[in-house]
């Protein structure tokens, strides 16, 4: 019963996140790179917290349970981290005319 909840959050989130783009799009203030950027960042966390989901509910002791999740926190770290740079650098871009120099 627990998959299939959480089979049908994928399907809403999926709905959702078609929703927010369109919307997005739809606004002046969004660009499509804009668009793109923010749905990847969005799904790829989403994903993730969605695998971590998974990978609790198979796991098989309280071990299991804090090493997936250890597991989730530093790989979440390294993504916020890539994304900050990321976001940086457009910001740096946007704002000079394309001239970065963030490494």
């Amino acid at each position: 019963m627990m998959i299939n909840n959480v089979e049908q959050a994928h399907r809403e989130i999926a709905n959702y996140f078609q929703f927010v783009e369109k919307a997005i799009s739809a606004s002046p203030l969004g660009t499509v790179d804009q668009t793109k950027a923010f749905r990847a960042c969005v799904e790829r966390g989403v994903a993730a917290s969605f695998e971590l989901s998974d990978k609790l509910l198979r796991a098989k002791n309280l071990q299991d349970v804090l090493r997936i999740q250890t597991n989730f926190f530093q790989t979440q770290l390294r993504a916020l981290t890539q994304q900050s740079r990321d976001l940086c650098k457009e910001a740096v871009a946007a704002s000079d005319g394309g001239h970065v120099q963030i490494t």
